[in-house]
């Protein structure tokens, strides 16, 4: 039984109209941090005063301010520092209200103009050795910039010969939203035996190996790559069969991608 004037962290979570695990993840955050914590069972309980801070938590995230500046907000109960932090998250908000309108127009236009679209065409790879630097990654850019080093290193010293540009090879199904295996590779005319500094950097021998790939070149960012392997997935079901092997990027220059989308 919490003392007079306190709320065990269940019926806090109903008078707050919070959940429990919000609830547990703000105290994580140092926003909402309960007035006792039982030192035996480690029950949270709040006060009927922090009801209120938990309605402006509740209200700020609903504009989706983030924690750190929540935390702000409360730490100095002070209307100018709220005023301040709330122009701020303003300003972001504008900002990406106007990147949003700016990819609505973007799409409406690829949607009005299909005839701008990258042709695809077919060509055969055949198959070749290469060296590799594969990782689980979140982020694709960065990682493909150090495999880029790596892999120029390993060939440097392996005295390897390049025989194809650099590129990645992704699965054709993403199994979540979070993270992907990504494998960089470098085509080259034969296996090189690398040296123990290559080997601890991720660099690997692999076979790349022979298939016909549909292919079409995407001019632009990697953000605004969604529309080009749209464009192609739509031409490789329509005019061919894809089949279970990694799709090919190979990165002719900046801002010019090769997508090849292995197909029967």
């Amino acid at each position: 039984m919490p003392e007079t004037g306190l709320l065990l962290i269940g019926p806090f979570s109903r008078a707050s109209c919070l959940s429990v695990k919000t609830l547990r993840a703000y105290h994580e955050a140092g926003v909402l941090v309960p007035a006792v914590v039982d030192p035996r069972t480690g029950y949270r309980s709040y006060s009927t005063g922090q009801l209120t801070d938990a309605a402006v938590i509740r209200r700020l995230r609903a504009l989706d301010v983030p924690l750190e500046s929540i935390g702000q907000i409360l730490e100095a109960r002070d209307p100018e520092t709220t005023r301040k932090v709330l122009r701020e998250h303003g300003t972001v908000l504008e900002e990406r209200l106007a990147t949003t309108q700016r990819a609505v127009d973007e799409l409406y236009a690829a949607l009005e103009a299909p005839e701008s679209h990258t042709p695809v065409h077919v060509r055969h790879e055949p198959a070749r050795s290469m060296l590799t630097v594969s990782e689980t990654v979140r982020d694709a850019e960065p990682f493909l910039r150090r495999a880029a080093v790596a892999l120029g290193e390993a060939i440097r010293t392996s005295g390897a010969v390049a025989i194809g540009g650099f590129g990645a090879l992704f699965p054709t199904e993403i199994e979540n939203d979070e993270t992907e295996d990504i494998v960089a590779f470098v085509p080259v005319a034969a296996a090189p035996r690398l040296d123990e500094a290559s080997i601890a950097a991720g660099v690997r021998v692999g076979e790349l190996p022979a298939t016909d790939v549909a292919v079409a070149i995407h001019h632009g960012s990697f953000e605004s790559m969604v529309d080009t392997y749209r464009n192609l997935g739509t031409w490789v079901a329509t005019n061919a069969e894809p089949i279970d092997m990694a799709v090919r990027e190979y990165y002719v220059e900046e801002f010019k991608t090769e997508i090849c989308w292995p197909v029967r």
